[in-house]
């Protein structure tokens, strides 16, 4: 499904657009998702190198597939033509399932503490309910504390702890689940 543009302003000052990405936004995207790799591989769930060979068309195939989906979407944060955050919800299963979602993102470094973050997932949250999702699911590392707080301060529930589910440079590390039922 396609999430229409909306315009905010972060806590710097600076103007930025979050919408669905075209698939002529597939370059943009991919220079992201390597940024945050390299960035943050750590807190995803791939090696830093994962899109180094991902190419253009695949990207592009990705996006279309999004867009013409009834069970996921994903929003961009747009900084001019750069992509700074992204947001992918993805439905979770079967017909009675299908009123669930989880949901993944990430910011570029340089924007974590501006109001990004809350602003992507609030819109996320929005977006959900006008498409008739009734509960969001997530997991965090247990050392991200910034993902953490911030998943926290928009209204996501902790209800458990995965042990030893991420391996990451040969060690094993914990994550928490959350969710939040929409539409209370």
């Amino acid at each position: 499904m396609l999430i229409s543009s909306k315009e905010i302003k972060l806590k710097n000052g600076k103007s930025i657009v979050l919408k669905s990405p075209a698939p002529d936004d597939a370059q943009n995207l991919l220079n992201h998702l390597k940024n945050l790799f390299n960035q943050s591989y750590q807190n995803m769930n791939h090696p830093k190198n994962s899109w180094d060979n991902f190419s253009i068309e695949e990207e592009a195939k990705i996006l279309v597939d999004f867009a013409s989906s009834s069970s996921k979407f994903m929003i961009s944060s747009f900084d001019g033509e750069r992509i700074i955050g992204n947001l992918g919800c993805f439905g979770v299963g079967g017909d009675f399932l299908k009123f669930n979602a989880r949901i993944a993102m990430g910011l570029q470094k340089e924007f974590h503490n501006v109001g990004l973050g809350t602003s992507l997932l609030n819109y996320a949250i929005e977006s959900a309910k006008q498409n008739k999702i009734h509960r969001l699911e997530l997991t965090v590392r247990t050392f991200n504390e910034g993902g953490i707080a911030l998943y926290e301060k928009v209204g996501f529930r902790r209800i458990g702890l995965l042990r030893e589910i991420a391996f990451i440079d040969g060690v094993f590390y914990d994550e928490y689940m959350y969710e939040m039922i929409l539409g209370r």
